[in-house]
């Protein structure tokens, strides 16, 4: 639905149509990644911190997208995006804490 997607988010502004399709396939390559590694025994700590980079770059290029004004132009939009955002950031900052619980992170 990636028009859809692109009304939400931009009204009139032209979301590229493409941008949301790729953005959409790497997400669920992301999402079936990310469940084979939670049915890992013991996740490496490269692993998680191969995810939490994932999530600080999503939080990153949002507020990239919103400080410029590119894209992502309605309030609804804006604030769907701040929003996922900041739960976004808070899971890469949770995966770091977890593995530090887990694994002896600093080897």
């Amino acid at each position: 639905m990636p028009i859809k997607v692109a009304v939400f988010l931009g009204g009139d502004t032209h979301f590229p149509e493409l941008i949301l399709q790729i953005l959409g396939v790497v997400l669920v390559i992301n999402g079936l990644h990310l469940i084979w590694a939670s049915l890992q025994q013991t996740p490496n700590k490269w692993l998680i911190l191969y995810f939490s980079f994932g999530d600080f770059l999503w939080a990153i290029s949002s507020s990239f997208l919103l400080l410029m004004r590119l894209w992502i132009t309605t309030m609804a939009g804006i604030i769907t995006t701040i929003l996922v955002a900041l739960m976004v950031t808070v899971f890469g900052i949770m995966q770091i804490i977890k593995s530090r619980e887990m694994c002896n992170f600093h080897d």
